[in-house]
């Protein structure tokens, strides 16, 4: 359910977002990646939360995204931290995966076609650009 102050904004058809690399999407210029796990879609920020590198074509496996930078790793699900970039654990890394999870988005899949939960009173008003 989406809250009020959102509307649901159609992205694209599910079989245009390939199962093995995120692509681009930009909403009202904003650069956000759409990343396929099985038969659903998520929307992610378009950056890696290590080095704010582009997620842009990162390889996906599964649900995991991959940054080409410097191999962090997130679940596309929710955005958290799967794998770090450097070693770490304990406090470390429970400290990162608290801080440096990807932002997500409310996403779902109707039909075939992805939709977004985007904050907006008007959806005819949202820019969608690939």
């Amino acid at each position: 359910m989406v809250a009020s102050n959102k509307s649901w904004i159609r992205l694209c058809e599910l079989d245009q977002v390939p199962a093995d690399h995120c692509i681009n999407v930009y909403v009202n210029g904003q650069r956000l990646v759409i990343a396929r796990c099985e038969d659903s879609a998520h929307v992610l920020q378009g950056y890696c939360s290590h080095m704010l590198f582009y997620l842009k074509d990162a390889k996906i496996d599964g649900c995991v995204v991959t940054c080409n930078l410097h191999g962090s790793q997130f679940d596309v699900r929710d955005g958290s931290v799967v794998r770090w970039t450097e070693a770490a654990s304990g406090k470390v890394l429970e400290d990162i995966k608290e801080k440096k999870r990807l932002r997500s988005y409310e996403t779902e899949v109707r039909d075939g076609i992805v939709f977004l939960a985007w904050a907006t009173s008007d959806p005819d008003k949202v820019k969608v650009k690939f």
